[in-house]
């Protein structure tokens, strides 16, 4: 490991970051160069002396002004469908190609079920599971008797 790497390993041990797998290369390193024991030392005192400075408190007003800028920044510079109300338009065309789809998938699933040349089916044969066998009201309605 280069001393280069090291350091930043070492930061980020300092600020409690630094993954555990890389905590072992890092210690091995520390055991063989006595440059970065030394930066070791500079910056746990450097981190102690920080640690017990206070922290700086921003004025009340700071958000604001900041918002305010930004909502100035944004009215200056609107994005391309901001600026010319495009929204609902890529609305109404998202739900005119969903529509298109599944009129589309309809189609297609309907003509790949039900084949354009098929026998017609009536509502006796179905009921009473006729395949192309005479029922009894088949008969009934040839003859106008009923027999076997």
């Amino acid at each position: 490991m280069r001393c280069s790497k090291a350091k930043r390993y070492l930061e980020k041990e300092l600020d409690g970051e630094l993954d555990i797998r890389f905590q072992a290369k890092l210690q091995s390193h520390l055991d063989k160069c006595p440059a970065c024991k030394v930066f070791l030392a500079d910056a746990q005192k450097l981190h102690l002396m920080l640690s017990h400075l206070p922290k700086p408190e921003f004025p009340s007003w700071i958000h604001g002004q900041i918002m305010d800028k930004v909502h100035r920044l944004e009215a200056k510079n609107p994005g391309f469908f901001r600026r010319y109300k495009l929204a609902p338009v890529t609305a109404m065309l998202t739900i005119i190609l969903s529509l298109w789809a599944g009129v589309k998938v309809g189609i297609v699933s309907y003509n790949n079920i039900i084949p354009e040349k098929t026998e017609s089916l009536t509502l006796t044969s179905i009921a009473y599971g006729s395949f192309g066998e005479n029922t009894i009201l088949d008969n009934i309605a040839e003859n106008g008797e009923q027999g076997e």
